[in-house]
């Protein structure tokens, strides 16, 4: 077994298992990506650690146990289409991959566009499809979608986001208000007729993507 493998073994192991996180396809697809394949090379030696990695660009590789209890709570199905937003580097979108029928990720660069259009074809994976365009306004075109999976924080859940969902879809982020360190993993789940409901599930302190970094407001 390389050194790799034992560090994926490990973080699922000592990481992600021991968080409550105990579905077994969930499981198989954290030991099985080579999460080291994702990141630059002077970062590989931190890949498997237990924080969240922030990328060039600011994009984020999250921190394994997050991501993990992040799928737990969406519950990944064979027959899902996702939409995937804010993931740089293809890892979030990958692991979707293994779990779900199509995966659409939302790129703001031809350099995000051919990172993971290299990684996911070197690893023979050929349910991804990305989409350059504005990552706040996710992909409406390929709308609607039965899970969007945001990879980092936001301050709330954008509206813009929301309408995408199929009656009965889910959205999973880390929910951080202006203002806090910590934030929320929240499960939104489309009602249909422009109705949702909420959920808050564990904390994390997942840092923000670039695009959904709050507004300062000044008060005269």
């Amino acid at each position: 077994m390389s050194d790799y493998a034992k560090a994926r073994s490990n973080m699922v192991d000592c990481q992600i298992h021991p968080n409550g996180v105990i579905d077994p396809r969930l499981l198989t697809a954290f030991e099985t990506l080579p999460r080291e394949e994702f990141v630059p090379p002077h970062l590989k030696g931190i890949a498997y650690n237990d924080e969240d990695i922030v990328l060039p660009g600011g994009r984020l590789l999250l921190e394994p146990q997050t991501h993990a209890r992040m799928l737990q709570i969406a519950a990944p199905k064979e027959d899902d289409v996702c939409l995937v937003i804010g993931d740089g580097c293809g890892y979030a979108s990958a692991i979707l991959g293994a779990l779900t029928m199509t995966v659409i990720t939302v790129t703001t660069s031809k350099a995000e566009q051919e990172q993971i259009g290299k990684v996911c074809e070197n690893l023979t994976e050929c349910n991804i499809a990305t989409v350059e365009g504005n990552i706040r306004e996710g992909n409406p075109n390929n709308a609607p979608y039965s899970l969007i999976f945001i990879n980092g924080a936001v301050s709330e859940v954008p509206e813009s986001l929301k309408s995408q969902l199929a009656e009965g879809g889910r959205l999973v982020s880390v929910v951080k208000p202006a203002g806090r360190t910590m934030g929320d993993i929240v499960l939104t789940e489309s009602l249909g007729e422009g109705r949702f409901s909420s959920y808050n599930h564990y904390s994390a302190g997942t840092p923000y993507i670039p695009e959904f970094v709050p507004q300062r407001v000044f008060a005269f």
